[in-house]
């Protein structure tokens, strides 16, 4: 069995809480894997983003966390406002 490296094992982490964050402060907001996809694609454009090095911020290991998160959050928040529901009066 090949071992993940650590860095991959963080991104999993930090993509699973940022769709589960989002689930649990708007539950009935957009289906889970909307949800998941809107983390992974954060996740991506906070790498992409820590790559200039005015927005990096601190690095654990090969991840930037801070950017990663505030993309993840930024993006579950639009995705929320997209794919909301209608509320029945």
């Amino acid at each position: 069995m090949t071992a993940l490296s650590p860095g991959l094992i963080l991104a999993i982490l930090i993509v699973l809480i940022g769709a589960q964050a989002a689930r649990v402060i708007a539950p009935n907001r957009a289906p889970y894997m909307w949800t998941i996809v809107l983390a992974v694609i954060g996740f991506l454009a906070g790498e992409i983003a820590a790559l200039s090095p005015h927005l990096s911020g601190p690095a654990v290991g090969v991840i930037h966390p801070l950017p990663d998160v505030i993309v993840i959050a930024a993006l579950e928040a639009a995705g929320s406002l997209v794919t909301a529901r209608p509320q029945r009066s």
